[in-house]
């Protein structure tokens, strides 16, 4: 069976990542370089507030950390996206940006952008959701390690591919490679930390969150 993880896009979104795409695809000769860093910023800032906005949301914590983690990611994503892609002309940009495209769908009137799961990996983290609302808390572990595979499966399908599609020159693609890093390892490490402050009750809400995104269907 194959699962993937559809994640919403807004409309406003989606129909400036449809325009762009088109006039890629036709031939634009104006640069697109430009609006398109920015709409691929505003799809990723989605991605992450749905997956780690709504954790961060959840958390009781009363420092802040998770929402100042998510803002930081946030932050990071405005910054280094446009920037990014800034450096190609339009012919260069088309293969990535038909490479995402083949990656979204409609349905019922909702924009999504999916990646593929390992099927193995959603067995394990079900079985440790429902182990965790028994009040196991042996599972935290597997289920967390489990869980943050699965959205890395996303990183590699969303921002790790298309990145190596696009070739960036050997100083560039160092520099994204170490933000990429950088900033999943932030995401992983804070998800890590709330395993060890919550109960079995608690961490299997942040699972429960994310398997609302899984499909047992290919969209795409």
């Amino acid at each position: 069976m194959n699962y993937i993880i559809s994640l919403k896009l807004s409309r406003e979104t989606h129909q400036r990542f449809q325009q762009i795409h088109q006039q890629l695809n036709q031939g634009e000769t104006q640069s697109l370089a430009k609006p398109l860093g920015k709409v691929l910023a505003d799809i990723s800032c989605e991605i992450v507030d749905q997956v780690f906005g709504e954790i961060a949301r959840l958390s009781t914590t009363a420092d802040g950390e998770s929402e100042r983690m998510v803002q930081q990611i946030l932050d990071t994503v405005h910054k280094y996206m446009p920037w990014s892609v800034s450096f190609f002309g339009n012919d260069r940009l088309v293969p990535m940006v038909n490479y995402l495209k083949a990656k979204a769908y409609e349905e019922n009137g909702q924009n999504y952008i999916s990646y593929n799961v390992d099927h193995v990996l959603v067995v394990e983290l079900l079985e440790c959701v429902e182990q965790l609302k028994k009040g196991n808390t042996h599972y935290v572990s597997p289920g967390l390690k489990a869980f943050t595979q699965m959205i890395d499966q996303g990183v590699t399908s969303l921002v790790r591919e298309p990145k190596n599609i696009l070739k960036f020159n050997l100083v560039v693609d160092k520099t994204l490679n170490g933000v990429i890093h950088l900033t999943t390892q932030m995401g992983y490490k804070r998800l890590e930390k709330l395993g060890t402050q919550y109960d079995s009750q608690m961490t299997h809400r942040y699972f429960d969150h994310f398997l609302m995104f899984l499909n047992h269907e290919q969209k795409y």
